[in-house]
C-alpha cells in the first residue's frame, strides 16, 4: 500500500473519523493494532494463524485483534492469534481450503465465500431476503444460523460466530444505477459464490470473479466498470478513488463468519476450545456495532471525497430480481428459505 497515499488519507478528519470508528470497541476501549501480549510475558504454547477477507485498513481488524487478545486472556497466554490481512497469506479464495488443510487455523471471511464450499449458505444472499440487520442477526443468532453452521464440520470446518460486513453497495467507475435498467450492460466485480453471478446475470449485467487485491487495478484500467462490495470494504481498499457513484442497492446484508479448522481447534486442550468458542461469541456484538457505525462514516467519507451515493428503486430491482429465488430454491432448500421468511414475519 502506498504510504504515502495513507498519510493524505490520516490527515483527512472525515477519514480519521473512518479509522478511529473502526478502532474502538462498543465500550470505547482502544482495540489492540495488533496480538496483544499477555501481561506475564509467557510465551504461547499454541501461536495460530487467522485470516481475513479484506485488508488491515478494514474496520473488521482491529475487531479481530480484540477477538485474539481476549482469546489471549482467557487462556492465561496460552494461545496467540496472529490476524493476517487479505492477501498476505495467499489468496481470499484460499482462505478456506487454508483452514481446511491447516496451513491457517482460522479466518474471518463472508458468505460468497463460505457458499463454494457449502451451497446451503446462499440462502443468506438471496436478494431482499432480509429487510433490515436487525432481521439478518436474529435469523444468524437463531435456528437457522445454527443449522448451517451443523453444515460445516463434515468438510473440516467449525463455525464459531456469525457477524457481518455491512449491506453491499453498487460502486460504478461513470454512473449511478437507481433502476435496474441503467446495469444493463455492466462489467461487474463481485464474490466468487455463485449466487453473485446469478444475480447480476440475472439483471443482464456481467459478472466478473476478481480476487479483492487486484479489483482497484481492474476498475482504474476499466477491465470491469463497477464493483459489488459493502461500504467499508470500498473505502479501506481506496476503490472510490477510481469509480465514485455508488448506488445503494443493498440487494445482501453481507454476513460473515470466524470459522476454525477442525484438525487445527481439535489438537488443543478442550479448555483452549471453549475459550477461543466463547471469545468468538463474544466479538459478535462488538463486530456488528463497528460495522454499522464504520459503515456511516464511509459513506461520509465518499461524499466528503465527491463521489457520489443515492438510493435505488429497490421495488423494481426486487421485481427485476424474483427468479433467482427460482433458480436458488432447490439449491439452498425451500425449507429453509420458508423458514427465514417465518422468522422475519416476510410470509
Amino acid at each position: 500500500m502506498d504510504h504515502k497515499g495513507i498519510g493524505r488519507e490520516l490527515r483527512d478528519p472525515t477519514r480519521r473519523h473512518f479509522i478511529r470508528a473502526a478502532t474502538v470497541t462498543a465500550g470505547g476501549v482502544l482495540a489492540a493494532p495488533f496480538v496483544l501480549r499477555h501481561a506475564l510475558g509467557d510465551v504461547p504454547a499454541h501461536v495460530l494463524k487467522m485470516t481475513m477477507s479484506d485488508v488491515r485498513a478494514h474496520p473488521v481488524y482491529p475487531v479481530l485483534n480484540q477477538f485474539s487478545a481476549d482469546v489471549l486472556r482467557r487462556t492465561n497466554g496460552a494461545v496467540e492469534i496472529k490476524v493476517y490481512g487479505a492477501g498476505e497469506l495467499g489468496s481470499q479464495n484460499n482462505g478456506l481450503t487454508g483452514i481446511q488443510t491447516g496451513i491457517t487455523d482460522l479466518v474471518c471471511t463472508t458468505t460468497g465465500y463460505i457458499e463454494t464450499i457449502y451451497p446451503q449458505v446462499a440462502v443468506l444472499d438471496l436478494p431482499y431476503i432480509f429487510r433490515t440487520s436487525a432481521e439478518a442477526e436474529a435469523v444468524l443468532d437463531g435456528p437457522v444460523g445454527t443449522k448451517l453452521f451443523s453444515l460445516f464440520p463434515a468438510r473440516g470446518i467449525y463455525g464459531l460466530s456469525w457477524g457481518d460486513w455491512g449491506w453491499r453497495s453498487v460502486t460504478h467507475v461513470t454512473k449511478s444505477v437507481p433502476e435496474p435498467a441503467d446495469i444493463v450492460g455492466t462489467k461487474i466485480r463481485v464474490q466468487p459464490g455463485a449466487i453473485y453471478a446469478a444475480t447480476y446475470k440475472t439483471l443482464h449485467a456481467t459478472p466478473v470473479v476478481i480476487d479483492l487485491s487486484e479489483t482497484y487495478l481492474a476498475l482504474s484500467e476499466h477491465a470491469v466498470d463497477a464493483v459489488e462490495l459493502p461500504m467499508i470494504s470500498l473505502v479501506a481498499g481506496k476503490f472510490y478513488e477510481v469509480a465514485r457513484h455508488v448506488s445503494l442497492t443493498n440487494f445482501v446484508y453481507n454476513a460473515g463468519a470466524i470459522l476454525a479448522g477442525k484438525r487445527s481447534l481439535d489438537r488443543l486442550e478442550a479448555s483452549y476450545q471453549t475459550a477461543i468458542r466463547e471469545a468468538a461469541l463474544g466479538i459478535s456484538p462488538v463486530w456488528r456495532t463497528t460495522v454499522q457505525q464504520s459503515t456511516q462514516d464511509a459513506i461520509a467519507l465518499v461524499k466528503n471525497k465527491g463521489g457520489t451515493v443515492v438510493n435505488v428503486d429497490q421495488a423494481a430491482y426486487a421485481k427485476a430480481l424474483q427468479p433467482v429465488y427460482t433458480a436458488y430454491d432447490p439449491i439452498v432448500g425451500e425449507d429453509l428459505v420458508r423458514e427465514i421468511r417465518s422468522q422475519i414475519g416476510a410470509g
